[in-house]
């Protein structure tokens, strides 16, 4: 069957623990022809060993799942691994070689076979990942339209209440206040006056500011003080950018590594 013939298949992605390392197998996306394979350390590491453990889990996911497979492998910041030094891309690749149980592999990307690029005939994925869940391409299509039609809504909701708080409430004050009673002329006089009192007091120090106004006024104190030292120094500020950046990438890699490590060692 030819692949425009073919409804295109989204895998969700195999995460599992390895103790000094976790790995992230993600099945061909769309009418992609080989599978990747992520390495990623979230402590320290030794070099001469990423690429043994980036060969050996390529071993082992083709034996797995017999589809060509592209390795990589990341530290914490998930900053590429090149166990190879700087004379290749990173990427080790491995493949079965067509009518045997033999498999070939390469650290560089332009030694892929011709077939790695054919996709006139590809295989059934949903066969070869029968235990994977996946989603069909009309499904991610509706997914999205639904999520489109969420965010409209959203849109709509607040609209309208920026107008009733804005526009609808404020004229309906007013129309009150010119129309209505003697008594609620009244009311308005006497909560205005309230709050400037209330006011008054706080400039002159007669009502001490609660908790919160205090936690904010130290914030905005604060904020006022970052940005007088940033604009003093955007290139520090750039850098500082960087790595609070970085930092959030490595605890998310630590947190996703912790939770993986628990998920392996719970009972099934």
């Amino acid at each position: 069957m030819a692949t425009h013939d073919r409804e295109q298949l989204y895998f969700d992605a195999i995460k599992e623990d390895r103790g000094s390392y976790f790995v992230e197998y993600q099945p061909p996306v769309a009418n992609n022809t080989f599978a990747t394979l992520s390495v990623v350390y979230p402590d320290i590491f030794e070099l001469n060993q990423v690429g043994e453990c980036m060969r050996t889990e390529m071993i082992h996911w083709l034996a797995r799942y017999p589809v060509p497979v592209m390795v990589s492998a990341f530290d914490v910041a998930e900053n590429i691994i090149r166990p190879n030094g700087s004379s290749d891309d990173g990427f080790l690749v491995g493949w079965f070689v067509p009518g045997t149980n033999e498999i070939a592999s390469s650290w560089k990307l332009n030694e892929l076979p011709a077939f790695l690029n054919d996709t006139t005939s590809l295989p059934d994925w949903r066969t070869i990942y029968k235990d994977v869940s996946f989603r069909t391409d009309t499904q991610v299509k509706a997914a999205a339209q639904n999520k489109i039609e969420q965010t409209r809504k959203q849109n709509l909701a607040l609209k309208i209440f920026l107008m009733l708080w804005l526009a609808v409430i404020p004229a309906a004050w007013a129309t009150s206040q010119y129309f209505g009673p003697d008594w609620l002329a009244r009311i308005v006089y006497i909560y205005a006056l309230w709050q400037a009192i209330r006011a008054w007091r706080k400039l002159t120090g007669h009502v001490k500011p609660s908790r919160s106004e205090k936690e904010k006024a130290e914030k905005e104190r604060k904020m006022a003080h970052y940005y007088y030292h940033c604009e003093r120094n955007l290139a520090g500020f750039s850098r500082l950018k960087i790595e609070n950046f970085e930092k959030d990438i490595s605890e998310h890699t630590r947190k996703e590594a912790e939770e993986l490590a628990k998920k392996e060692r719970s009972p099934s």
